[in-house]
C-alpha cells in the first residue's frame, strides 16, 4: 500500500513533495466538525472519532460510508433528477475534495502524524435551539405498553395575554425506547380543552382532530429543532394552546414511561411575514398516482407516487423554506418535486440515501438563491422508493414492528410497521390569520 502511495499519489518525503495527511495535521479536525455531534463516547453511534485510538479501527468504515453518500447523515443532493440550484443551512456533507482527503490517508496507511504539532478539534456540537423562552413538557409521565402503536394528543396551555408569534420550536423526546415521532399542532380555538381527561391526553388519530389546526412543528428520529425564516413566525393568539401529537410504538416487552417536552423561541413583535408547514401525504389530502399504494413482498426498489393539487382559492404565492422527508424502515429514497398546470416543474428535494433513523428537516439557505415558490393550481409530487426485500439492512426492525417473520405485502398505514410516503412542506405565508381564513374556507 505504501509503495503505491510512493508512485501514484505523492512522493514520499522528496524536495517539493506534498505531505501525506494525517490525523494529527487533516483528519482529526475534519472529523470533529462533520462527525462530533454523535461519534463521541456515550453518544447515539457504535463509535468515536475524537481520538486516533478510537477512529484508527474504522477507518475503512468511514472512508467507505463517505464515498458511498451514508455519512455524514445528510442526505439531500443534486443528481440527474434533481438540479439543486439552492444550497441548505447547517449543510455538513463532505465535499469532493474532503472525501479523497479521507480515502487518501486510508491509502497512506491511516498515520498519527505529530501529537505535538496537532492542532485543536473541536467537535461539532448537536443541533439545540439557544436559549429558548420557555420549556413545556407534557401534563404528567404517560405509560406506554402493550404490543399496538398508539396515537396520543396531550393538551399544553399556553398562557400569553397578547398575541405572540413562535419563531422556533424543537421538540425533546423523553423516551427514545417507545416515541416514534412527534406532531406540534397549533389549537387556536383551545377545542382540545373538551377533549382532555384527567392527565391532560386523549386518544388521537395521527391529527389532532381538532379544528380549525395547523402543524408548527414536528420530531423524527435524527431531526433538529425548526426555525422559521429570519422575519417570520407562527401566529398564536390568546387563549390558545398546543397540541402534542406523539405517535408510540411500544416496546412489546416492557411498560416504558415517556414525559417528552418542548423548547419554544418567540416574539411578541409581528414579524413581516408568517409560516405554516403543508402535510403531502394519503390522509391529508394527497391522491396515490400509482392506484392502490401497496409495497409487494421482495421488491427492492418500489415505487409510490404521492400528488398533492394546491387549492386554487388560496390567494398567494408561497415560498418554500423548508421539506421534511418522512417514511418508515422500508424508505430508501424520496424525490418531491413541484409541478405546474402548463407542465413546468421543479425539484424541491432529492434524498436518495434517506435513513429512517437520521430524518431531518432540510432548510434552504436562502442567500443561495431565489425559494422555491409554490403557486396556486400547482401540485406536489412526492416519489417514494422502498426496499421489502432481505437486502434491506432495516428489515428486521420493520419485521419487528409488523410481527412477522419474513418480508410481507405492505401499504400506506400509521404503524410504525406500515410505511408512509409523506413530505412536510415549510411555506411562508403573508401576515394574516391563516386559522381565521381556514375556519371561513371550511
Amino acid at each position: 500500500m505504501r509503495a503505491w502511495w510512493c508512485l501514484s499519489v505523492v512522493a514520499c518525503g522528496g524536495a517539493g513533495s506534498q505531505q501525506e495527511p494525517t490525523w494529527s495535521g487533516e483528519i482529526a479536525p475534519l472529523l470533529a466538525d462533520r462527525c462530533g455531534a454523535c461519534h463521541v463516547e456515550g453518544g447515539p453511534t457504535p463509535f468515536s472519532v475524537t481520538s486516533y485510538e478510537e477512529a484508527l479501527p474504522w477507518a475503512e468504515a468511514i472512508v467507505d460510508a463517505t464515498q458511498e453518500g451514508r455519512m455524514p447523515p445528510f442526505f439531500a443532493t443534486s443528481s440527474d433528477e434533481c438540479d439543486m440550484q439552492l444550497g441548505f443551512l447547517d449543510d455538513i456533507r463532505l465535499s469532493t475534495s474532503e472525501r479523497q482527503l479521507l480515502a487518501d490517508w486510508v491509502e497512506a496507511g491511516s498515520p498519527e502524524g505529530s501529537r505535538s504539532s496537532a492542532a485543536p478539534a473541536p467537535l461539532r456540537t448537536p443541533d439545540h435551539l439557544a436559549d429558548p423562552d420557555r420549556i413545556l413538557s407534557l401534563p404528567q409521565p404517560y405509560e406506554v405498553s402493550g404490543q399496538q402503536d398508539e396515537y396520543r394528543c396531550f393538551r399544553i396551555e399556553l398562557d400569553n395575554t397578547e398575541d405572540r408569534w413562535i419563531t422556533g420550536l424543537e421538540v425533546l423526546p423523553d423516551n427514545d425506547a417507545v416515541v416514534h415521532h412527534v406532531l406540534v399542532w397549533n389549537d387556536p380555538g383551545d377545542r382540545s380543552a373538551e377533549r382532555v381527561g384527567p392527565d391532560g391526553s386523549y386518544a388521537c388519530s395521527g391529527q389532532p382532530d381538532v379544528w380549525p389546526t395547523e402543524l408548527v412543528a414536528a420530531w423524527t428520529p435524527g431531526g433538529s429543532p425548526t426555525r422559521a425564516p429570519v422575519g417570520a413566525g407562527t401566529l398564536f393568539h390568546p387563549g390558545a394552546s398546543l397540541v402534542i401529537n406523539v405517535h408510540y410504538h411500544p416496546t412489546g416487552t416492557s411498560t416504558e414511561l415517556d414525559q417528552s417536552r418542548i423548547a419554544l423561541t418567540w416574539t411578541d413583535q409581528q414579524p413581516a411575514q408568517h409560516t405554516t408547514w403543508y402535510l403531502v401525504d394519503l390522509p391529508f389530502g394527497a391522491v396515490s398516482t400509482d392506484g392502490l399504494f401497496e409495497i409487494p413482498a421482495g421488491s427492492e426498489a418500489h415505487t409510490e407516487t404521492v400528488a398533492l393539487e394546491v387549492p386554487t382559492y388560496i390567494p398567494w404565492d408561497l415560498p418554500v423554506f423548508a421539506i421534511t422527508p418522512h417514511m418508515h424502515y422500508l424508505g430508501t429514497e424520496m424525490l418531491v418535486t413541484l409541478r405546474s398546470p402548463a407542465g413546468g416543474e421543479e425539484c424541491l428535494i432529492h434524498t436518495p440515501n434517506y435513513r429512517f433513523d437520521f430524518q431531518t428537516s432540510y432548510t434552504y439557505d436562502p442567500t443561495s438563491g431565489p425559494l422555491p415558490v409554490v403557486h396556486p393550481g400547482d401540485t406536489i409530487e412526492v416519489r417514494c422508493t422502498y426496499n421489502n426485500s432481505e437486502s434491506n439492512p432495516f428489515l428486521g426492525l420493520q419485521l419487528d414492528a409488523s410481527g412477522t417473520s419474513s418480508p410481507q405485502d405492505i401499504r400506506w398505514g400509521e404503524e410504525t410497521g406500515d410505511e408512509m410516503c409523506m413530505a412536510m412542506v415549510g411555506l411562508i405565508i403573508p401576515p394574516i390569520d391563516w386559522m381565521e381564513l381556514a375556519e371561513s374556507l371550511f
